[in-house]
């Protein structure tokens, strides 16, 4: 449990958060509005880990069809991950999906390769950064490789933590060009009780991250979150987050259900 900050750490991180923020509006009022390139049991990742740990990770979401006509869809994930060290985390995953446009079956849909690295020792600086660099391999050849790089920003103030991550996507070597995708994940946690704490969570797609476009025709889902953690005993802990996601555009589903459960050891 990291040290709580002084008031005047708390208003320097609430500037800096503000400035960052007026940024986030002004790149996401540059982007051009595609459907949504999400899954249903998509994730708020943050820097919440230590070298030695090792975990097992599953992620569950279901969404609802979309104004803009995007069919309902379920997706799974199972992973198993270890704390290289104190600045890297490191963590493979296989992803199931029901069928979609682009894959007319349900099973397996895609393995992943995830690696998040934080440049200091949390509360080291006002804001802790981190970043995330992934390669996704989908079951379709055909689709390519999709590289998904972007920050990772992080902070208390007071009992409130907040996250918020810029991801950017690129596929290669796939049948279709596509253009650098812009994501974002932002989320509120209110510490209180390990064991239930309340907040929410917001997570988008903005298109490609380079060109004007329509908002309404993005996809941005945000609503109430639970967090919890149990100890198990024998250095086994137990973790789990879920979220209700209400779509707030045309391209997002209109209702998303998703949940992560994980076992630290």
């Amino acid at each position: 449990m990291r040290v709580r900050s002084g008031k005047e750490t708390d208003r320097r991180r609430l500037a800096w958060l503000a400035a960052l923020s007026r940024s986030l509006a002004t790149v996401l009022a540059l982007v051009l509005a595609r459907p949504a390139l999400a899954d249903a049991n998509d994730y708020v990742l943050d820097l919440d880990f230590t070298g030695g740990e090792r975990e097992i990770d599953t992620k569950l979401g279901a969404a609802s069809a979309a104004p803009n006509g995007a069919r309902a869809a379920e997706a799974a994930a199972v992973s198993l991950g270890t704390g290289v060290n104190d600045r890297w985390f490191t963590e493979f995953y296989l992803q199931f999906a029901s069928p979609t446009a682009s894959n007319r079956t349900s099973g397996f849909d895609a393995i992943s390769w995830e690696n998040v690295v934080r440049f200091a020792e949390p509360g080291e600086w006002p804001v802790d950064l981190g970043a995330l660099f992934e390669i996704e391999r989908p079951r379709a050849g055909t689709q390519g490789l999709t590289f998904t790089v972007g920050p990772m920003l992080q902070t208390d103030v007071d009992r409130l933590q907040i996250n918020l991550n810029l991801l950017f996507s690129r596929v290669v070597d796939g049948d279709n060009t596509i253009p650098t995708q812009m994501g974002y994940q932002f989320q509120l946690k209110y510490r209180s009780d390990p064991a239930l704490e309340f907040g929410m969570q917001a997570l988008g797609d903005v298109g490609s991250w380079n060109r004007w476009g329509n908002p309404e025709g993005q996809s941005h889902r945000l609503g109430p979150a639970l967090f919890g953690r149990q100890k198990l005993g024998a250095g086994r802990t137990l973790g789990y987050n879920a979220a209700l996601l209400v779509g707030a555009s045309n391209g997002a589903p209109n209702t998303t259900v998703r949940a992560q459960l994980d076992i630290e050891f």
